[in-house]
């Protein structure tokens, strides 16, 4: 890895400072959330986020990108902590654009109907969609439905078409894009595929590293923009098969040799590597923890009555969890608004 490392960023980058790297997002927001009892600013977090990675050396940014889009284990889901963290993979991938040249990209604020990111250079728009997903989510690969919406595209395109009408400026939407954690990719052949090929309708599916290598590799803008101007020519036919489908992409968005191109998949695939079990041995040094803190507890306990109780509510409660679970679902899904609080699980 280290002689790789040194190769495309420059530098031999240790193992104390990949570590940081990996924890960086997450470390970020654990040093400027003190209490979660409200949810924090995320516009004011994400503005002060993007000052503070916009100062990176571009090789330090690039090999913070390669390993982005893992939302931490310890997050609960759909929590205050987990919207943070990927609004902030958002502000990664808005630096991404604007560091290859694409000057005007942005935010959007208005997440209900637009995009996460706007990527623009006067009035060439890219509409970018920025995933993140848990190491530990139930599926190898997201459901496609829930993850690519061509409809929304389409909104999205066409809202900047409308306000061109508005303010008489002409915008051209070329395309959209979606960027990836590598390890959440579609394997094999999927519909994923089949609407990222299709040649009315481009959009594109960049993994995290690749957002990386196009940054190494200086490319600039006009690659992208292309990429998206002979996208008829790529895909004449739509494909599920995802081999084709990157080999294209990656055979026409990067000035690389095949030798180098290899050197470089190899590498990230050593970094998310290195990255998945640094989490693991994360994971396992919290359940340690909290077995410290269970073993303290029942040490600490000398009413045995009590102690039984404890013992009866935890076992209860570890038995049971699929039907706790299912019950939850069952009134917030199915039992009526007047019923709900009289029945709502405890």
């Amino acid at each position: 890895m280290e002689e790789r490392l040194k190769e495309f960023f420059g530098r031999e980058i240790n193992l104390e400072e990949r570590l940081y790297f990996y924890d960086y997002i997450e470390n970020y927001i654990k040093d400027n959330v003190k209490s979660w009892d409200i949810s924090p600013d995320t516009d004011s977090m994400a503005a002060s986020f993007a000052a503070k990675i916009s100062a990176m050396p571009t090789k330090d940014f690039c090999f913070l990108l390669s390993s982005a889009g893992y939302i931490p284990e310890f997050y609960r889901h759909d929590s205050s902590q987990e919207t943070l963290y990927s609004k902030l993979v958002e502000v990664m991938v808005c630096e991404w654009a604007k560091r290859a040249g694409f000057i005007d990209s942005s935010l959007q604020k208005q997440k209900s109907s637009k995009e996460d990111v706007t990527i623009q250079l006067d009035r060439t728009i890219i509409v970018c969609d920025a995933k993140s997903f848990r190491l530990g989510r139930s599926q190898a690969a997201p459901n496609v439905k829930d993850t690519i919406k061509k409809a929304d595209y389409d909104k999205w395109k066409e809202s900047y078409r409308k306000q061109g009408t508005k303010d008489e400026r002409t915008y051209n939407a070329i395309g959209g894009l979606i960027t990836f954690p590598t390890l959440h990719r579609w394997k094999g052949k999927s519909d994923a595929y089949l609407y990222c090929t299709d040649k009315d309708d481009p959009i594109c599916i960049l993994f995290y590293e690749y957002l990386s290598l196009y940054l190494l590799l200086d490319q600039g803008p006009d690659k992208l923009i292309t990429l998206f101007a002979i996208y008829p020519d790529l895909f004449p036919e739509k494909s599920k098969d995802q081999h084709t489908y990157f080999e294209t992409i990656i055979s026409n968005l990067f000035d690389i040799d095949k030798g180098r191109l290899t050197d470089f998949i190899k590498l990230s695939i050593e970094i998310v590597d290195e990255q998945t079990n640094h989490k693991l041995e994360l994971i396992d040094k919290e359940i340690a923890h909290l077995r410290k803190k269970v073993i303290d507890e029942v040490n600490r306990q000398e009413d045995i009555e009590q102690l039984k109780a404890k013992l009866i509510l935890a076992e209860t409660t570890l038995i049971s969890e699929h039907l706790r679970k299912q019950k939850n679902n069952i009134i917030k899904f199915r039992v009526t608004k007047g019923a709900t609080a009289a029945r709502a699980d405890t």
